[in-house]
């Protein structure tokens, strides 16, 4: 049996802007993000001993859905189609929000045993550029990780 070269991916549709408020994202697409936050918000994290640390605020506001926690499977184009999926039934909305200036794309993650990014097909890329998203991957190469990722 072959060794799965890709291991692992998602993908997330970001809507970003300076001074966006991400309930009109929300609003508009009635859809529910996976983070959002206005420009200034402070940034808190918990680190992993509970400890409770403010990190630089928001520099813009962002509203993110992303596929991580929907979609099982180590090919990044699957979690790409699913956000199609949810994002193409609001075209409209979506293009009335870039039109107010309003930056988007497909922050995607991915890793495995090559350097290379995973393709994506031609008709994926050609659904993304008509929603008005440009796909931006960020790939691991986990071949000299003995754990894979």
């Amino acid at each position: 049996m072959p060794k799965r070269i890709y291991t692992r991916a998602y993908a997330t549709a970001r809507f970003w802007a300076d001074d966006l408020d991400p309930m009109v994202i929300t609003q508009a697409l009635l859809l529910p993000p996976d983070t959002q936050h206005r420009r200034g918000e402070p940034r808190l994290i918990r680190t992993k001993s509970g400890k409770v640390e403010q990190r630089t605020s928001c520099g813009a506001g962002a509203w993110t859905m992303s596929s991580e926690h929907w979609v099982d499977s180590p090919r990044l184009h699957i979690h790409l189609l699913w956000l199609l999926e949810q994002l193409g039934p609001h075209e409209t909305a979506i293009s009335k929000i870039l039109a107010g200036g309003v930056m988007a794309d497909f922050f995607c993650y991915s890793c495995g045993s090559t350097s290379t990014p995973p393709p994506i097909p031609q008709a994926v890329r050609d659904r993304s550029h008509a929603l008005g998203f440009k796909i931006e991957i960020d790939h691991y190469d986990t071949s000299g990780d003995p754990s894979g990722g």
